[in-house]
């Protein structure tokens, strides 16, 4: 899922690691306390619950969280474990910038996969790959091929790359320019024209 809050809300979360393994939970680009972060030397050991609570003071940020635990960070991740956390300031909102999340303000969380003849996901070591897991599917939001109609001149579209070692160059397929509004970092002091922006994993 993807959570959303506002400047200055208190965040209360509940993770429950329902899985047989220890795993962690990370915000990560979050401006919390180290208590609060999820890092390796925070276990949520099977069946166990962490709730984690922090206020939430940095400008408005497309941020994400992750599994994070020690030698198996690209594991989990690889398994699906990603999501976005949006950050809103509303006393330093641009205007203009659309905000309606799912009609004008679209996630879209890139991830390559590598898949097994029944459907099933390949966690095989990949071949010849020095940069982690890789794989050769695409998934949008955990869809392949997806679509979306998009009925409104105007579109923020928030990527995240949560892939383990892929980067993309991406461009619309008419090379049409469009504005770069922002960064894992935050909003940029002014939009950026372009027609095509690198993205790393992680951003």
């Amino acid at each position: 899922p993807t959570v959303r809050a506002e400047r200055g809300d208190q965040v209360l979360m509940q993770v429950d690691n329902q899985l047989p393994a220890p795993t962690t939970l990370h915000w990560h680009g979050m401006h919390l306390p180290a208590r609060a972060d999820g890092n390796p030397h925070q276990p949520i050991e099977p069946g166990d619950t962490w709730t984690p609570s922090w206020r939430i003071d940095q400008p408005a940020a497309t941020l994400w969280y992750h599994p994070h635990p020690h030698g198996r960070t690209a594991d989990h991740i690889y398994r699906g474990l990603a999501g976005l956390f949006l950050i809103d300031d509303p006393d330093d909102a641009p205007e203009g910038l659309p905000d309606t999340y799912g009609a004008d303000d679209i996630a879209i969380i890139l991830q390559d996969k590598r898949f097994n003849e029944d459907g099933s996901l390949d966690i095989g070591a990949p071949t010849f790959s020095s940069v982690g897991q890789l794989g050769d599917q695409i998934l949008v939001n955990g869809t392949h091929r997806p679509f979306l109609h998009v009925n409104h001149q105007r579109v923020r579209l928030r990527v995240l790359n949560a892939s383990n070692g892929r980067v993309y160059n991406l461009r619309f397929a008419d090379d049409r320019t469009f504005a770069l509004v922002g960064t894992d970092g935050g909003l940029l002091p002014v939009p950026e024209e372009m027609n095509e922006v690198q993205v790393s994993p992680g951003e």
